[in-house]
Order: structure tokens, then sequence, then C-alpha cells
């Protein structure tokens, strides 16, 4: 086990959050037809004094890697200062943005911050970027913001969501990350909104269609040790809205408390919720819990509780991924059993 992974599996076990994201805003100038957000209009309850203590409680509590995201980021003015604290502070610093807003300024100040930035970029095709994003004008506004930074050396990472829209893209996505030097990540997860709206999974591509576009049906979160954390969830992860409320991950539903009335510990280390969330085991599944596909299925209990209502029973998202994988299995076996034998 490399070390890395070692101190995530440690962290997980002891409850140490060294992965948060941060939603400094629910405010976006997109109206993606896949997003999460329930709200753009949501006030954002965090000044910016309760957001650079957050900052030092979070490296008193042994966080490492620190995501700043939306809404839109560069929406918050404050933005600069929050992210120069992070970095003073030593977080591997995450910034998750639409892309729009990346002047030449902003290109400057993310390069002395040396922080990864996280784009999305649903498409290359015109059209279809902006079907998804419903702002005209978007996808030269996003090439050019990448291509700022690229410019100036920064790390960048473009996200891909697949859906419906934009199946067909994929190859010319990819060709575009290498032509510009970025990370390409292209990835099947699409969720309910935060409230539990299903709106967003009408756009969600069936797991039959996924192997052939990302070359493998191994999709989601794998619990390697059954009687560990089953996810990051609560456990090593949690997620900040811009109203203060701790979730365990920004997908499923449920506060662990509002660091605008305690500080972060007392709402992380006290919340009956989130110590429900990170108490979870493989044995207290009732169905899963006896699975052998549990291992490779890929449940999450966000979706088993936000698409199947029940946070310790099945996904049947995943029931149907982990079917995948017993057909490529089968396949696979058969195929060697019909290969000509040396002799």
């Amino acid at each position: 086990m490399s070390r890395l992974l070692q101190i995530y599996r440690e962290a997980g076990e002891r409850a140490v959050p060294v992965e948060v994201m941060l939603e400094l805003t629910h405010h976006c100038n997109f109206r993606c037809a896949h997003c999460y957000i329930p709200d753009f209009l949501t006030p954002d309850l965090l000044p910016t004094g309760r957001v650079l203590r957050l900052l030092d409680e979070l490296a008193e509590m042994g966080t490492l890697v620190l995501a700043l995201s939306g809404g839109e980021i560069f929406l918050r003015r404050d933005w600069l200062p929050i992210a120069r604290r992070a970095r003073e502070l030593g977080f591997d610093l995450h910034l998750f943005t639409n892309g729009w807003s990346i002047g030449e300024g902003e290109a400057d100040a993310i390069r002395s911050l040396r922080a990864t930035v996280q784009v999305s970029l649903y498409s290359t095709d015109e059209e279809t970027f902006e079907t998804i994003t419903r702002r005209p004008g978007s996808l030269a506004r996003v090439r050019a913001g990448v291509e700022r930074l690229r410019a100036r050396d920064v790390r960048v990472i473009l996200k891909m969501p697949l859906l419906t829209l934009n199946r067909g893209d994929v190859a010319g996505v990819r060709a575009y990350a290498a032509e510009v030097g970025a990370e390409c990540r292209v990835a099947p997860t699409i969720t309910a909104k935060k409230d539990g709206d299903p709106a967003p999974l009408l756009l969600r591509l069936p797991p039959a269609a996924l192997p052939e576009l990302l070359g493998e049906p191994l999709l989601g979160c794998h619990p390697k040790d059954l009687d560990g954390p089953l996810c990051a969830a609560g456990s090593r992860y949690c997620c900040i809205t811009s109203a203060g409320d701790v979730m365990a991950c920004n997908i499923l539903p449920g506060s662990g408390g509002s660091i605008r009335e305690r500080p972060f510990r007392e709402v992380w280390e006290g919340s009956d919720w989130l110590r429900k969330v990170r108490g979870i085991r493989a044995r207290d599944l009732h169905t899963c819990g006896s699975c052998s596909r549990l291992a490779y299925c890929g449940r999450c209990q966000a979706q088993a509780l936000v698409e199947d209502g029940d946070l310790y029973g099945p996904s049947s998202y995943a029931q149907q991924r982990a079917d995948l994988v017993d057909a490529a299995s089968h396949l696979d076996a058969v195929a060697k059993l019909e290969a000509p034998q040396a002799p």
C-alpha cells in the first residue's frame, strides 16, 4: 500500500477530515442542465472573517486537500484572500470553476497561488456545450480561460461529466485536453439535486453505455476493507456549504450542523448525523451486507438514499453496474475456455 493510500485509510478510520470541499457560493452565471444546486439565489451566509477562521480550524484538524467550489467561485469577491490564506496554511488547493471569469488578472493570481484548477468542459462543440450551460458564448469564454491558465503553466483538470447530451464528444474533449496540456477526467456521475429533486438523473447515461465510452464498467466507490468505512463521506471527507452547513458529502442530504453556530470541530465530532454516516459498515446493510458484489458494484450511500429511499439498502444504479461486471466476467471466462490451447 502506498503511503498516500495508507494516510487516507487511517484518516477514514480515525475520522480525520483530510479532504474538504468548501462551497464559497451557490450563485452561478451558468444554468447547467444537470446541476445539483437547487437554488442559485441562496444567500452566502459565511462572511470573509468566518471563512478565514474556518481555514485555521481545518488546518488544526488535519485537512490536507481543500477544494473551493460553488456555484461559481469567482462571483465571490473575496475568493483571492481566501485562496491565499489556504495556500499559506499549506493546503493542496483546488479551485472548481466554470472558467467563464478567468481573465488575464485572474490567471496571474491563480499562477501565484500554485493551485490546481478544475474546469468543467462538457464538449468541444459549441451547440452541445451551450445547450448544457444555457449561456450563449460560454464555450469560447471557457476555452480562453483554460488557455490563459495553461500559458502560465497552471495545472488544469478538465472534467467531462457524461450526459445524454454530450456522449458523442468524449474523443473531442480528450483531444483538446492533450492539445493544451491539461489533464482530462471523463466521469458518468450525475446525481439528483441537493434537495432530492431527481430531474438531473434524466440526463444520466444508462450503465450499459459506459464501457464503450470509458473502457470499463467498474465505476463508483469501491470499499476495499468491508470492515472499515464504506466511503469517504463523513469519515475523511465533508462538504461545507455557503450557508455554513457541514454535510457528510455534497450529494448526501442532511446537515451535521452549522459552523455559523459552532466551531467546525464541535460539528464534526459532535454531530449525531455525521457519526451515523461514518459509522455505517457493510454488516449494517440489510441486503448488500451479505452480497459478494458489494466489492465491485460501486454502491453509493447518497444514491441509495436519494434514488431508492434507504440509506442502508441497495442502489438500483449500482445493481445495474454489477450486472455489467458480471456479464463482462462471464464473457471473459467463456473466451478463455474457447481459446485454442497451446500444445
